[in-house]
This record gives C-alpha cells, structure tokens and sequence, in this order.
C-alpha cells in the first residue's frame, strides 16, 4: 500500500505570511498535522496576488521545507482565495417532480440552475450552501429526497469571486513548480475546525483579523448564511501609525504589535514607546495613548464594515453563540473588548474545536492564526477523500527517482527485484513516520 496516497497538501498565502501544511485523517477520525511551514509573503496586496514571480518564491520556499522534513515530493496542492470581490448571493428556485417523489436528480437540477444562473461576467462559482427546501408548502425540510410532493421548492447561498483570482493563484502555484488541485474561498473554510456544531447550530460569528483583509462566516442553524472579506486589516493600521507617528514602516509594525492596544482607555498616561534613531530619521517618543487612539480609530472603522455587512443578513439578534476571533491580529491587546463594545455581542478567542491528534506542532496550530491552515487542510483532506485520494499528489521521494530511472518497457526478473527492493526501501522508511494502525481511513 502506498502510504503517501493518503496525504494531503495545503497553502495559505496570506498578505504577510504564507504556510503550508501536510495532514491526514486517521483511523478514529482526528487530524493529523505531520509537517507545517510559514515564511514571509511577498507579491499579495489585500489578499491577491499582484506578483507571480515573487509569490512562486514563497510557496518554493514553504513547500520545499515540507518536502525536505519528510523526505517527500509534493506534487498537487489545495490553495485558499481571499480578496475583496467575494459575493454571497441568495438564489431560489423550483422544480415540480414525476411520480409525486422527490428524487436526488430533482436536487441535482436544482443545484445546477443554481450555479448556472448565479454567477456574473468574470466571476466563478465556488460554494454552493442550500439553505431551505420546502415541499408542497411545508418549510424547514433539509433532506427532502425520499419525501412525497409534487413541488419542490429551494434556496441556495452561492459564493462566488472574481475568476482571476484563483488565475494568478494558480499560475504562482505551477511557476513554483506545483499544481493547483482545487481552491476554497477562506471564509468558507475558516470555521471548519475553529467553531463547533453546537455554536454553529446557535448562531455565531467568526472574524478573521488578517494582515490584508478581514473575514467573516456567519453560521445559523448550522448553515453558513454569510462568507465574505473586507479589503482592509492589519496593514493599514500599521500605515496609518508611520503616517501618523511619521516614521519608518519597520518601526510602525513593531510599535503596533508591541505596544498597540485596540482601546485607548486601557492605557495608562505615563507609558512611552522609544524609537531609535535609524538612517537619519531622529530619535523620538510615541505615547502609548496616541498609538492607542490611532489604532483604535483605524478598528471601528473595520468594525463598523463588519457591523454592515453582518446586519445585512437579519440574523444579528439571533447569534446565541457570539462572535470569534481569529487571525494575526486578533492579537491586538483589548480588541476583543471592542469587537464586543460595537457589535452588542459576547466575544472569545478561537482556538481548534476539531480533534487533532498529538503531535510536535502545537505551537504553530493550537493559536488564533491558523483558521485558515486547518481549515483548507481539512476541506482538501473532504476533497480528496470522495475522489478516492487520486495518485500523484505526494509521493516519495525514493519512488520518483525510481519511474525516472525506469524504462518504458521493463523487461526481466532481475530489474523487476531491483524496483520492487527500491520501493520497499521507500515504504520502510516512510513507516518510520506514519504508524501502521492509523494507515486506514474512515
């Protein structure tokens, strides 16, 4: 058996950072994160990529350290898309059935229509999330197939974004030297394993602070109702401070992330932030207030985005189980005291709800940051798993070398041995990674 089928590779290629991940699902269900890498980004601006070259550069450079700690070639990656052309769109249809049945290709047609008519000029499909069906007037049915009616009617939450989006992602992507298996708009995936059913049964909201954009999922009735991103984040709260405090971009990122908080009130007067003297910008002094009171501005305004878009929906009152904060800069001293200040709503941190087995990365996953990671990992683990986990998407390095050296025609049993020895060295010293009971999956 080839114990690398089973595997999966991730990428999130954030405004300021890019990770990766390889995982799998083990025998009892848990996720097992067997390699994890980040580096810098460069090339995305608000969540696009705007510069292949470099943003090939980063994915080279997180991929490449997968592969050499595992001693593994990927090959096939699933990618996220972020950007500020994501619609959500509310779309309805009906069909009339034969026989008085509901059958799957009744669904099946409307799901079609669904996707058809739903997207506009240069737009793609990603996530189609069916929200109601009612047969012959009778509401709240999830699963009508099966049921008898004459008439069924549905209603869809279609996300979709921008085509050249997922375009450029994928020409970064193969310009590194991979291939793009699928994408997953962010916001769709970054409550998958940072809320739980209960929460997304109640009511609740995550947002995701990152560096280029802020996402925000809206679960109701366990249903995603609302998956899209603003085009603004951390980074303009960092502009804003070296405009304000008119110093380097460097120094405005340090002071924001040391000593920022997202509510003036909580700072006392007396606190000063130094600011060495540096290619002949001079020496100074920020206060802690005014630091405070540029960031806290800069966040309402967010905030006030995130208010709009979120009241949209009508489901605000309805929230029974908060708002959740994740991303790099949910780590903003006092944002959560904010966040819960403009909204009326109650706040906590999010951390991963889904059952991860033991293993040596708990620092870089068990936090805030890694929504997205986790939650493209584990849809990419969905993914691969009703395509029967298709050959090619990691193999071992051992293996690789051995189909090159190989003609296209072996002949003899003396070549024959020599392969099969090959691959039975690859396969021994793969098992030094993976153990035997948890090469199943369920």
């Amino acid at each position: 058996m080839n114990l690398t089928r089973e595997l999966v590779a991730a990428i999130d290629i954030g405004t300021l950072r890019t990770r990766a991940a390889i995982g799998r699902f083990t025998t009892d269900g848990k996720l097992e994160i067997v390699a994890v890498s980040d580096t810098l980004t460069k090339g995305v601006r608000n969540g696009v990529v705007v510069n292949i070259d470099e943003v090939a550069v980063s994915i080279r450079t997180v991929i490449s350290s997968l592969e050499k700690s595992l001693n593994l070639r990927v090959q096939k990656i699933y990618a996220g898309i972020s950007g500020q052309k994501i619609n959500n769109r509310q779309v309805t249809g009906y069909r009339m059935t034969e026989n008085g049945e509901v059958t799957q290709a009744v669904i099946n047609s409307l799901i079609d229509e669904a996707q058809r008519y739903s997207s506009g000029p240069g737009e793609k499909v990603y996530h189609l999330v069916p929200q109601e069906f009612i047969v012959d007037g009778e509401r709240g049915v999830n699963n009508p197939v099966g049921m008898a009616g004459r008439r069924v009617d549905a209603s869809f939450t279609v996300i979709s974004a921008s085509e050249s989006y997922e375009l450029n992602l994928k020409r970064s992507i193969e310009k590194a030297g991979y291939e793009l298996v699928s994408a997953f708009i962010n916001p769709f995936v970054q409550g998958t394993g940072y809320l739980s059913k209960d929460e997304k049964e109640a009511g609740v909201i995550l947002l995701d602070f990152g560096a280029g954009t802020t996402g925000m999922s809206l679960y109701y009735e366990n249903k995603l109702r609302l998956a899209t991103e603003l085009p603004f984040g951390g980074n303009v709260i960092s502009n804003d401070i070296r405009e304000g405090c008119n110093i380097i971009p460097r120094h405005a990122e340090m002071v924001k992330v040391q000593c920022g908080y997202a509510l003036s009130e909580l700072v006392p007067d007396n606190k000063f932030a130094q600011i060495p003297e540096v290619e002949g910008w001079q020496a100074k002094e920020i206060s802690f207030r005014n630091l405070s009171g540029i960031i806290q501005a800069r966040l309402e305004e967010i905030i006030e985005g995130v208010n709009f878009q979120l009241e949209a929906t009508g489901l605000l009152p309805k929230l029974g189980a908060g708002i959740v904060l994740t991303g790099g800069g949910s780590n903003m001293r006092g944002i959560d005291k904010l966040v819960s200040y403009m909204t009326g709503i109650d706040v906590r941190f999010g951390k991963p709800v889904v059952a991860i087995k033991e293993q040596l990365f708990n620092e870089q996953i068990m936090n805030t940051e890694s929504a997205n990671i986790i939650g493209l990992l584990i849809n990419g683990l969905y993914a691969a798993r009703r395509n029967k986990y298709p050959p090619g998407m990691i193999v071992s390095d051992v293996q690789e070398e051995v189909k090159k050296k190989l003609p296209l025609k072996p002949q003899g049993s003396g070549l024959k041995t020599m392969v099969s020895d090959l691959f039975g060295r690859a396969k021994e010293g793969f098992n030094g990674l993976i153990s035997d009971e948890d090469n199943e999956i369920t």
